[in-house]
């Protein structure tokens, strides 16, 4: 009989050993889960900002040129007046003049309506025809074109690859007189990308929109041919949903690199542009925390199953006594009984043998394994802290909701009583007023603003004593807004949403002991209350806490 109790405990044991196992396992993976999208996150926010910069850069300088083309169109019309023809030797130094001001353009210059160039910046060679470029016909042919960008063309004085940006000249009598262009050549674009923060695999990209079938125009780092039309499935899907810019992954054909691509339109213009971070440059610094993170709860499973094999060989030796151990027996199987039922008499376990082993051993082996004893016996004490909290968070959303009156003033109180020593400690002053009966659950209640008030306190202003609020005021729908304000350290806005995840933490090594869950669980609780919480606050200038719950005197009966 005997021996049968000690086998049933001892598949009780390596069941709760797998069982711990699974749950660090757990935990590491969502640790790292979150570690992750953070990371993701982080790059698709440094994509959406480089390209913000950079399509403004582009569309200043467009701009520039453009003002430099109207200025060339008056000057020659002015000069022109009511002649058929212009002497052109006035305008070379005009041009060449306001091309020293434009360091992107490679020439500034002006052609007769046969597209005869006739004057420009620095001189030109004469009898050079740009009659059969696409943008001269569609000056010619349309008179309320305005600024027209090329296709990228080989330039005929240059020799250069170069995007055309021209406007048409108009006679006194609405005819077509000519047009006035300016060269900037691809190499200045795919400059002013090489001076951007991407990445080592990183890709900066100027396209044209739909309009243009999305030619390419300049890449860096140079890949592909000037003028292809060949964009991903997923790029032209998410450009046509939204043109106005957006954010997507894929694999870039040119490369087949895998990245975070944000994209956007230039101003006004008929040109788009692309950032994109690549996965691998910004992934590197999360992969060698994984490692750490995995080598840490790889230590821990094995001082687990060790200790767990330990008390295994124990086990057997005790099914060859005699009947006279019956008592040790029974111990051994009462302490089976509640280890599987009590996930913190392992933990404490653990954590004991670690510390055995760092007094009997520290010194004797390396400074590693010192350290990971260490390591070993804080994430024992952590994970002891933390599995209360996970059942409560996790006991939230197991049974649906019996909800009925709860007095949030009777629940404040049980909570100032309970926090009574912390409050205390800190010469906390808490002003409350007259809060409402509420329709919730009074455990889940008192719950909820517990965790509110523990918050102000572990986030209290450390140059004087915390002073917090509690408020509530009536919606017109039927709700009351609750509010637990505090003066303490506050919170950069961007942190707004991530305090409610779990495991999200402000400041861990400035206020350690926290377990990342508390704020996760006020969500979950709002949530059953059918209500909602938020956070507004401003560095240095403490906390507000909102959230709404429904009157009980709104229930109808």
């Amino acid at each position: 009989m005997v021996s049968k109790k000690i086998g049933a405990s001892r598949w009780r044991l390596v069941a709760l050993l797998l069982f711990i196992n699974a749950a660090i396992l757990a935990l590491v993976w969502l640790s790292l889960d979150s570690s992750y999208r953070q990371y993701v996150d982080r790059a698709a926010a440094t994509s959406r900002n480089t390209n913000r910069l950079v399509s403004q850069s582009i569309a200043g300088d467009i701009d520039l040129v453009d003002m430099a083309l109207r200025a060339v169109v008056e000057e020659a019309e002015r000069l022109r007046g009511a002649r058929e023809s212009l002497d052109s030797r006035s305008l070379d130094p005009f041009l060449t003049r306001l091309q020293a001001r434009l360091p992107m353009a490679d020439g500034l210059r002006l052609t007769d309506r046969d597209g005869i160039t006739i004057a420009g910046s620095g001189g030109v060679a004469p009898g050079i025809s740009i009659s059969d470029r696409d943008y001269f016909r569609r000056l010619r042919e349309d008179a309320k074109s305005g600024l027209v960008i090329s296709a990228p063309v080989l330039g005929r004085i240059s020799g250069k690859w170069v995007l055309i940006f021209a406007r048409r000249l108009t006679l006194a009598d609405g005819g077509f007189g000519g047009v006035a262009y300016a060269a900037v050549t691809i190499e200045w674009f795919e400059r002013k990308f090489n001076d951007l923060e991407v990445g080592p695999k990183g890709t900066v990209v100027m396209r044209g929109d739909a309009s243009r079938n999305f030619d390419l125009l300049a890449r860096f780092p140079h890949a592909g041919f000037v003028g292809q039309t060949t964009v991903s499935d997923t790029f032209r899907a998410r450009i046509t949903a939204n043109p106005q810019g957006g954010t997507y992954e894929a694999s870039a054909g040119a490369d087949n690199i895998h990245r975070t691509f944000s994209y956007r339109p230039i101003a006004d213009y008929p040109l788009i542009t692309l950032v994109g971070m690549a996965t691998e440059d910004y992934l590197g610094e999360w992969r060698h925390e994984a490692i750490k993170v995995g080598a840490l709860a790889a230590a821990f499973i094995l001082v687990t199953t060790l200790g767990g094999l330990g008390m295994l060989r124990a086990w057997r030796d005790l099914e060859n006594r005699t009947e006279e151990l019956g008592r040790s027996n029974a111990d051994l199987e009462q302490f089976a009984y509640v280890a599987s039922h009590d996930l913190q008499t392992p933990l404490r376990n653990i954590a004991g043998y670690a510390q055995l082993l760092a007094r009997r051993y520290k010194g004797r082996l390396d400074s590693d394994a010192d350290e990971f004893i260490d390591y070993i016996v804080g994430g024992a004490k952590h994970m002891a802290a933390m599995i209360p909290d996970l059942l409560d968070y996790a006991r939230v959303s197991t049974s649906p909701p019996e909800l009925g009156p709860v007095d949030l003033n009777r629940v404040l109180d049980a909570v100032l009583a309970r926090l009574g020593p912390d409050i205390k400690a800190v010469e906390a002053q808490i002003k409350a007023a007259t809060l409402p009966v509420i329709l919730g659950e009074e455990r889940q209640a008192e719950s909820l603003l517990q965790n509110l008030i523990e918050n102000a306190l572990t986030y209290r202003n450390p140059d004087h004593a915390p002073h917090i609020e509690v408020d509530a005021q009536t919606d017109d729908d039927g709700f009351w807004r609750i509010t637990v304000r505090d003066d303490g350290i506050g919170i950069e806005p961007s942190y707004f949403d991530k305090i409610f995840i779990i495991f999200q933490r402000l400041e861990p090594m400035k206020f350690p002991g926290g377990t990342g869950i508390g704020l996760a669980l006020c969500r979950r609780i709002v949530d059953r209350f059918g209500g909602t919480i938020w956070v507004e606050s401003e560095p240095g200038r403490g906390a507000s806490f909102f959230f709404t719950l429904r009157a009980a005197s709104a229930v109808t009966t």
